[in-house]
């Protein structure tokens, strides 16, 4: 008889004792407190929001978004509210519910709580906004919303 074919003492030693050795390193780790999060390399913190590289201006960077997602409602044809978002002068003015924009304070500004849908009724009204453009017109309203 082979001492070292399968199922001999030799040969079952040889499988269990990685095991066992891994078994009491994993032990030794949760009994120090150590975790996959504690061994784990630090990472930088991620911010909300990365700041734009460039200031966001209406005309190249929020009226395409308006064009697109609320002038159809919100427009020369139709406004919706009394509010029109197809010139900067509009969007200023506000409509039946007042200014929608408080320059310098998107988490004040309705036309923000609107896309976000944190106000009723949420603006598009059937789809929502993608978080790129809405976080566009957040940072247009917190610059100042410069034309």
């Amino acid at each position: 008889m082979d001492p070292k074919g399968a199922g001999s003492e030799l040969q079952e030693s040889r499988g269990a004792a990685p095991l066992l050795g891994c078994t009491i390193f994993v032990r030794l780790l949760l009994a120090l407190g150590l975790t996959g999060a504690a061994l784990a390399p630090p990472r930088p913190a991620a911010a909300a929001t990365p700041p734009p590289a460039r200031p966001v201006i209406f005309a190249r960077d929020v009226a395409p978004i308006f064009d697109h997602w609320c002038v159809s409602c919100h427009g020369a044809r139709e406004a919706q509210a009394a509010l029109r978002l197809d010139s900067l002068e509009g969007v200023m003015r506000g409509g039946d519910a007042g200014p929608v924009v408080i320059a310098g304070n998107p988490d004040d500004s309705l036309l923000v709580a609107k896309i976000e849908h944190r106000h009723r009724p949420s603006m598009p009204p059937r789809r929502r906004m993608p978080a790129a453009a809405v976080a566009l017109v957040r940072a247009w309203i917190a610059g100042g919303a410069p034309p």
